[in-house]
């Protein structure tokens, strides 16, 4: 089997030095400098990488081929995703480039891009700058019009502090309380780019932390997607130190997710219904709806509806979600990976959004965190996944959509949604099945007031799709 490339609205990624090589690099840069060049009077790219270790021969090319376009690089370093589109934001650059892989093991590396808005591309643009790059449909600068190349360690921290401070800055964040609290948690960076500026975090609002993979090498200590079943080493530290809860992040630190007190990671769900509830808690006069995705649990909706604010849903990826909540000028919104996506600092999944909601929320809390999870609206939620090598997934999914719209039999009174593969709703349950934005797998995507139901129905499901 071929090593992966996966080109989606959630970037490019693939195996570095095959499917990720040099001359992929060279012409998606190339073309996205064209692109940019042309949206924005700003010549100004803000480039930032997680820690892979191939980072920095893709970024030494991706800084190049900027220059050779005629447009100026900001480098920061090793920092988060949200951080690159933060400085974006705040330095109205004309674009970004993250060099990272997201939640994908250690040999894969990628880059996601950002436009002047600071969101990652919408899909028609990531479009256009695919297409462009297929044909190399661009020309290089002459070598007087070439960019310039600023950063360096004060760029880095600067970029930090600055990220830091906007989260320290929010007027529902009670800093003195939090510092007050006496609250100490584990952190577990997973040896990316999430560490130094969580610990930045945690320290101005005085919380004590209990470090483990914070040292950015890019050797990642467990698999990295923040999901239970990688997270066996922070739930031991949770324990054995007795903190009052744990965050772990993935490599590039969009995604936040919680272990409580007693070792047991809440669920990554959990991560966005916790930080929809504080911030309503605190604001009187919310902006407008929430946005979430379609794989995201129902406690959400039941969190804003005790609110009485709307939830609206947009398709799986980033982008998607981000340009639903610049729609509808929605007031938070996130995706049930654990991605908080607060137009407050910037419209993106951030770690430090959801570390400062949830240590706000922990700080004015009467208990521990099983305790603050236990509170909120409870679902439980199945994710399955298959790869696609052998499968026919889009005419499966034709077929169970036109067997559930019939509303005969078990179909009546079901929604369908099919703005992104096929998600069915029932009163009991509901189910979300589509092809993967940065894998080459099926989910399945189910939940359910128990989580054997949520399993039963999530495997009835999968079996179909596997033919079985």
């Amino acid at each position: 089997m071929a090593d992966p490339l996966m080109m989606s609205v959630s970037g490019v990624r693939g195996i570095a030095g095959t499917t990720v090589n040099p001359s992929l690099v060279v012409d998606l840069v190339s073309s996205f400098a064209v692109e940019m060049r042309a949206a924005s009077d700003s010549k100004l790219i803000v480039v930032g990488r997680d820690s892979r270790v191939s980072g920095p021969w893709v970024s030494s090319i991706v800084e190049g081929v900027l220059l050779a376009m005629g447009l100026n690089v900001l480098s920061i370093g090793i920092v988060p995703t949200p951080t690159v589109q933060f400085v974006v934001k705040t330095k109205n650059a004309a674009g970004g480039i993250i060099i990272t892989s997201s939640h994908n093991p250690e040999p894969w590396n990628g880059l996601k891009f950002v436009d002047d808005s600071s969101l990652f591309l919408s899909p028609a643009k990531c479009d256009s700058v695919y297409a462009r790059a297929k044909a190399r449909d661009f020309t290089y600068a002459s070598y007087l019009e070439c960019g310039t190349l600023s950063g360096g360690p004060e760029a880095h921290k600067a970029a930090i502090d600055s990220h830091v401070q906007a989260c320290l800055e929010l007027p529902y964040i009670d800093v003195e309380k939090i510092r007050s609290s006496g609250l100490k948690v584990a952190l577990d960076a997973v040896n990316g780019a999430g560490g130094e500026i969580l610990s930045a975090l945690l320290a101005a609002l005085s919380v004590d932390v209990v470090p483990l993979n914070l040292e950015p090498t890019g050797k990642f200590a467990h698999t990295p997607e923040p999901v239970p079943e990688n997270l066996g080493g922070l739930c031991k530290v949770v324990r054995s130190w007795g903190t009052n809860f744990g965050i772990a992040v993935d490599p590039d630190a969009d995604r936040c997710v919680i272990v409580d007190e007693t070792g047991i990671p809440i669920g990554e769900e959990y991560t966005l219904a916790i930080a929809v509830n504080h911030y309503l808690s605190k604001v009187e006069k919310p902006s407008g709806p929430i946005v979430k995705n379609l794989s995201t649990s129902r406690a959400v909706d039941d969190v804003a509806k005790k609110f009485g604010v709307d939830t609206l849903a947009a398709a799986v990826g980033e982008i998607n979600v981000a340009l639903k909540m610049v729609e509808v000028n929605a007031c938070i919104g996130g995706e049930g990976n654990g991605g908080v996506m607060l137009p407050d600092v910037h419209i993106g999944r951030d770690s430090l959004v959801a570390t400062v909601l949830i240590v706000a929320a922990m700080s004015e809390f009467d208990g521990t965190m099983a305790r603050l999870k236990a509170s909120l609206p409870q679902w439980q939620i199945v994710k399955l996944k298959a790869p696609l090598e052998g499968l026919s997934p889009d005419a499966v999914l034709d077929s169970i959509k036109n067997e559930w719209t019939s509303g005969d039999g078990e179909a009546s009174g079901c929604t369908v949604n099919d703005l992104d593969g096929v998600r069915i709703d029932t009163k009991e349950w509901w189910v979300h099945l589509r092809k993967s934005n940065t894998e080459p797998i099926v989910r399945v995507i189910g939940e359910a007031a128990s989580k054997e139901k949520a399993m039963e129905v999530c495997t009835r499901f999968m079996q179909r799709i596997q033919g079985k």
